[in-house]
């Protein structure tokens, strides 16, 4: 199965239909543009396994973050200190786990989208895709 297509449904079974994003309780459809960003950082969600809740999403920005985020993705470095301030055990531990792994945001979507997931999960934990 495709990365897309399990990707779509973990969001479902996380109660995110694709394409949609739940702020302050309302449910807001995202153009297509958003979804292309949010794409690479849904996958991050799968593989790490860090929730769509408040806690995991500020675990996924520390591991993001210590996984190699390149350094355009600014708001992710200008929140980071703001974790580790308010949660140092939350952020530490995340950031820890990213220094050992690697990010997909430098990959480009077109090649992420012909990927399974245990080829991405492959390149995660490795840093490049497997030779089979």
């Amino acid at each position: 199965m495709d990365i897309g297509s399990e990707l779509k449904a973990y969001m479902e079974k996380e109660g995110r239909p694709a394409g949609q994003l739940v702020l302050f309780g309302r449910t807001v459809s995202l153009p297509d543009f958003f979804q292309g960003l949010l794409f690479k950082h849904d996958i991050h969600h799968m593989i790490t396994g860090f929730g769509t809740d408040l806690v995991g999403e500020l675990k996924l920005l520390c591991w993001e973050v210590g996984a190699g985020t390149p350094w355009y993705y600014l708001e992710k470095y200008t929140k980071f200190p703001l974790v580790f301030l308010f949660k140092p055990l939350v952020a530490m531990t995340a950031f820890k786990l990213g220094k050992t792994q690697h990010s997909l945001y430098d990959l480009e979507d077109a090649l992420l989208r012909s990927k399974t997931l245990l080829e991405i999960e492959h390149y995660i934990e490795f840093g490049q895709f497997s030779a089979d």
